[in-house]
């Protein structure tokens, strides 16, 4: 989402600028490219007074924005470009009313702008739903290596620390970025037992609460956990097979629930964006009355799949 709005943004002014200088001659040409760069300016420092306001609190406040506006920081601090967090959040929300008020002005209708705005936070949403579950599936499958890692390791007469740095070095993916920040943690001073709780927050994956609580039994009473950590890898084992079947055996039903609950809002948005007589409808009472009709009807069959597929999931 970041480098979408961020780039069309840009796209639009430089358009702009494109055509206001094209037809002057070099002088002007050089006078109009200074009128950008005042520009800008003028426009980077208000960014940085909307980032001592509430409105930067209030996104960050966002899980969703506040992690757009963190990408958008490291996007930045690779070009050498210097922006703090706030900054960001402030301007991924400049960018967002910037295009939906273009997608308003080119279509002439203010639903066509809100319609914008919905789906490109629609679409920012699902990918970042997307990628934590993808992220979740990589460390629930090298959890059982990682429990084996750890069991060598203290088995052979390391330190929790050492272990710790051991599995971030050995380890691949998201695991390994965790284990190897929990090690950096340690080595700056940090204590055991916050180190570990922030680790057992990364690692959203089953055991990590018990994986936290047995590395800081071991650490204050040096008792062995090469047993524990061994039976916690074969159930880890178990657990990832019976999750697979799962997957597996529901893969149509939920490709079907996400098609039929997905498609009605997604017709909606597309109409709301590009049909002038749905537009004019949706600005009537009756228009409004039928949408959020059909909101509430949507969102009540999705508990009730949500409800049934948690019911199927626990008798299996």
């Amino acid at each position: 989402m970041e480098v979408l709005l961020v780039g069309g943004a840009c796209l639009t002014s430089a358009f702009g600028a494109a055509l206001a200088c094209g037809g002057l001659a070099a002088p002007s040409r050089i006078a109009a490219t200074r009128r950008v760069l005042g520009w800008s300016l003028r426009a980077m420092r208000l960014l940085r007074r909307l980032s001592r306001t509430r409105l930067a609190d209030v996104l960050l406040g966002v899980d969703l924005w506040r992690v757009h506006a963190l990408r958008l920081v490291a996007l930045l601090a690779a070009h050498q470009v210097s922006f703090d967090e706030r900054t960001a959040a402030v301007t991924l929300a400049v960018a967002l009313a910037a295009l939906s008020c273009v997608a308003g002005l080119l279509m002439a209708s203010p639903v066509a702008a809100v319609a914008a705005g919905t789906i490109v936070v629609g679409v920012a949403a699902a990918r970042e739903l997307s990628r934590r579950r993808r992220v979740r599936r990589e460390v629930v499958a090298s959890m059982p290596g990682v429990y084996r890692t750890l069991s060598v390791a203290l088995a052979s007469g390391q330190t929790l620390a050492q272990a710790v740095a051991y599995v971030g070095s050995h380890e691949r993916g998201p695991v390994s970025e965790a284990f190897a920040r929990m090690s950096l943690r340690l080595r700056c001073g940090s204590s055991t037992e916050d180190a570990v709780a922030l680790l057992a927050r990364e690692l959203d994956a089953p055991g990590a609460e018990l994986l936290a609580t047995a590395l800081v039994i071991s650490h204050r009473t040096g008792s062995p956990l090469r047993d524990l950590l061994m039976r916690s890898a074969a159930l880890a084992e178990r657990q990832g097979e019976f999750e697979r079947m799962l997957g597996v055996k529901t893969a149509q039903v939920r490709l079907s629930v996400r098609i039929v609950s997905l498609l009605p809002a997604v017709m909606i948005a597309i109409l709301a964006l590009v049909s002038p007589d749905f537009q004019s409808g949706l600005l009537t009472p009756a228009g409004v009355g039928c949408v959020c009709l059909a909101a509430v009807l949507d969102g009540a069959a999705l508990l009730i799949i949500r409800r049934l597929m948690a019911g199927v999931t626990r008798w299996t």
